[in-house]
């Protein structure tokens, strides 16, 4: 159900976090003439007209679907395509509310039960330039001003699968895209020229799964594959912006957020796999203003219950230039970044869940490099500060808790290779805070 209200609405289940500003109304009163000449902008006592308050919008947005959604597509080439392209998409609920100059009051609630999954495949002969998108999500919400303030407000619960899953099966292709992503909440503030104040809840109730399965005889000049599976995802962007976020994100205990990649090429050039797993994640980027992800007595809320897996597999019988088989898991992650003003990061991070990757290669190359690395962190919080003008500052807190396994494996084989490396990478907790500048 969509609802969208002209008129402002009480948001008393918010709580402290924001208030609603009133609509100020600009009166000018008439001018007394003293004589027969008309009044001018340059006689005195003249006016001239009112100027108009900036506009006010109040969006609400409700949004509940109890049943399954599905989206599958397959493209077959038979002999040869210029050009093929696949895009498989399911969302169980979307909704966004942008405006381009005036304040906005934005308020979006969705909750979504039954199985979201999308596949996407794409198999045959030959084509030159491949590109294959598959995406699954619960819930996913956008919005913000782009000259005024906002008042972002939303809440996502998903309570049913969510799964995404990509097959290319080719006998060659010039360049390869593929990215499959599946996330159970997603939630998007922007805003230029004002003031952004996002307050999100999110809760996953279910698992997450994301497939990919690549088999192609001839690369010829690059392959870039990604796989992504999430539980809450938040990106907060900010230009000329004060920007203020309260996050809440929790995954249910039980659960399994799984990403999977499989790549076999007879013979490849420049063969990117990476792999990405984890629970909650939130990134604010901001530039030109004050930004803050949590503030004091009020953090930012992050608790992971559900097991995280990610596994890359990358298998080539020959391969030029490089090669990379990357995967990379976390429990709770929250990164800040910001340019030329102060900044803070207040982080509450809990995670229940084990985390595990694994990067495997295998290959031959006369000449080429390899890479495969996995990393495994329990909770991870980043702030970054770029202070290029004036005295910005960084301050903030962090607590975290970890009381799960945090496993990393990498196993690279290889006939002959010009160079080969290998990383695995565990961390239970990582908390860094970095101000750089002139």
């Amino acid at each position: 159900m969509t609802r969208i209200r002209t008129l402002i609405p009480k948001f008393d289940w918010i709580g402290p976090f924001i208030g609603i500003a009133a609509i100020a109304t600009l009166i000018a009163a008439p001018a007394l003439a003293d004589d027969d000449t008309p009044d001018t902008p340059d006689t005195p006592g003249a006016t001239t007209d009112p100027v108009a308050p900036a506009p006010q919008s109040v969006i609400l947005i409700d949004q509940v679907q109890l049943n399954n959604v599905i989206a599958n597509l397959d493209v077959e080439i038979e002999d040869f395509a210029k050009q093929a392209s696949v895009t498989s998409t399911a969302v169980a609920n979307t909704a966004s509310g942008f405006v381009d100059a005036g304040d906005m009051d934005l308020d979006i609630r969705q909750s979504q039960d039954g199985t979201v999954s999308a596949i996407g495949i794409l198999d045959g002969g030959s084509t030159r330039q491949a590109g294959v998108t598959t995406t699954a999500y619960g819930n996913s919400s956008t919005g913000g001003s782009w000259s005024g303030n906002t008042n972002y407000i939303s809440s996502q619960i998903t309570e049913g699968k969510i799964e995404a899953g990509t097959i290319v099966d080719l006998d060659e292709t010039r360049k390869l895209t593929a990215a499959t992503t599946g996330i159970a909440n997603v939630s998007i503030p922007a805003s230029e020229n004002g003031n952004l104040n996002a307050s999100i809840l999110q809760e996953s109730k279910d698992s997450v799964e994301t497939t990919m399965d690549v088999d192609i005889d001839l690369v010829t000049h690059a392959a870039t594959i990604a796989n992504t599976a999430g539980g809450n995802s938040v990106s907060n962007s900010g230009s000329t912006t004060t920007n203020i976020s309260s996050i809440d994100q929790r995954t249910d205990p039980g659960n399994l957020i799984e990403a999977s990649t499989d790549i076999y090429i007879r013979e490849g050039r420049n063969i990117l796999g990476t792999t990405t797993a984890f629970g909650n994640s939130t990134t604010v980027h901001n530039e030109w203003g004050y930004a803050s992800l949590g503030q004091s007595g009020d953090s930012l809320r992050q608790m992971n219950g559900s097991d995280i897996d990610s596994q890359t597999y990358v298998t080539l019988d020959h391969w030029t230039g490089s090669a990379t088989s990357n995967a990379y898991g976390v429990g709770n992650a929250a990164t800040i970044s910001n340019v030329g003003s102060d900044t803070a990061l207040y982080a509450s991070q809990t995670n229940f869940g084990t985390v595990y990757t694994s990067a495997n290669f295998t290959g031959t190359s006369p000449d080429g490099n390899a890479i495969a690395s996995a990393t495994s962190i329990g909770n991870a919080a980043t702030a970054t500060l770029c202070a290029t003008c004036g005295d910005a500052a960084l301050t903030g807190q962090t607590l975290q808790y970890n009381g799960a396994n945090i496993l990393a494996n990498t196993t690279a084989t290889v006939g002959f290779a010009g160079n080969i490396h290998g990383a695995a990478t565990a961390v239970g907790n990582a908390a860094t805070y970095q101000s750089n500048g002139d």
